[in-house]
């Protein structure tokens, strides 16, 4: 009886979203020009939220209106929640532009792309929504899923989801992952994924090279992975 040759694997790309592909890492300003009151409550009020919205733990107008209160503004309308976060979605869409030149040379080459991010179910419908995500084939977010990086489900769900698309199973040491966190790469380094620290984005490095999309080109092509 003849066997059939196992097909080679293929490596997939993951990246992280906040940090990793997106410009900045700090939506205060857009928010603060909606709500007003002191920008350092209201600072502190995003950030103390974040976790449970990114969680699946809180809706779109349950987190708002945290915010809100932060800044001293007792209600919100449905309209003033949807504003705010659009604003949210709008500054954390923009992508660096290193990154996005890496992500077009990946695609280019039809490197399987994926994005794994903690992130509000509000934002993964942004996410999907936007134009460079056609490059990608799925995403998986941390308030669609309840949980969240570096929690090993997520990674789990993952290597599922993964196995899904191609139809076997999914081989974790196929996976690049890119995170600006080192507790994140840390847990999926410890599933056997093949997890790097990215320098998180700085809008501030103006014509300077991004460290971040240096360190995962180089990763990338000793993967053996396409880039020119």
């Amino acid at each position: 009886m003849s066997r059939k040759r196992p097909r080679p694997s293929r490596v997939v790309v993951v990246f992280d979203f906040g940090g990793v592909l997106s410009a900045g890492h700090d939506p205060i300003d857009g928010i603060h020009a909606l709500l007003g009151g002191d920008r350092e409550t209201l600072a502190t009020a995003i950030w103390d939220e974040r976790p449970a919205y990114d969680r699946g733990a809180l809706t779109a107008a349950e987190y708002w209106g945290a915010v809100a209160a932060g800044a001293g503004v007792d209600a919100l309308t449905p309209s003033e929640v949807a504003e705010l976060q659009q604003a949210d979605d709008r500054y954390w869409l923009r992508l660096d532009p290193e990154s996005r030149t890496l992500l077009h040379d990946l695609a280019r080459h039809e490197t399987p792309l994926v994005i794994l991010s903690n992130a509000s179910v509000a934002f993964g419908e942004a996410v999907r929504r936007a134009d460079w995500f056609e490059a990608f084939a799925f995403a998986v977010i941390s308030g669609e899923e309840r949980c969240e990086k570096p929690d090993p489900e997520i990674y789990e769900i993952l290597l599922s989801a993964l196995a899904h698309e191609s139809g076997g199973v999914a081989r974790p040491g196929d996976v690049v992952f890119f995170d600006d966190r080192a507790d994140n790469v840390a847990a999926a380094r410890a599933l056997g994924i093949d997890a790097h620290r990215w320098e998180r984005n700085d809008p501030a490095r103006g014509e300077a090279p991004n460290p971040g999309v240096a360190m995962a080109r180089e990763v990338l092509a000793g993967r053996g992975i396409l880039l020119d």
